[in-house]
């Protein structure tokens, strides 16, 4: 079996009332206006087009997405908040 090794690094323009939190479950989340967190992950993306500006959708069976998930070996998802 391969390994692949995946980095993604996101920025996001937030609103100045949502915070950085440390969530009970031990993971870092980000508290939002309405009371729900959300923690940043990777999400698989699928296309049949193999031409430029395919049609992208993270539409797919649930069975395959858990087993791209049981396909994780580790993850790693250190986020921070800048002030300007």
């Amino acid at each position: 079996m391969k390994k692949q090794i995946v980095t993604i690094q996101v920025e996001l323009d937030i609103p100045d009332t949502w915070d950085l939190v440390e969530h009970p479950d031990q993971v870092q989340a980000i508290k939002m206006d309405d009371g729900q967190y959300m923690h940043m992950s990777f999400l698989p993306m699928m296309t049949r087009d193999f031409n430029e500006d395919a049609e992208w959708s993270s539409e797919c069976s649930d069975e395959f997405t858990e087993s791209v998930l049981d396909m994780v070996a580790d993850e790693e998802v250190y986020m921070k908040l800048e002030t300007h």
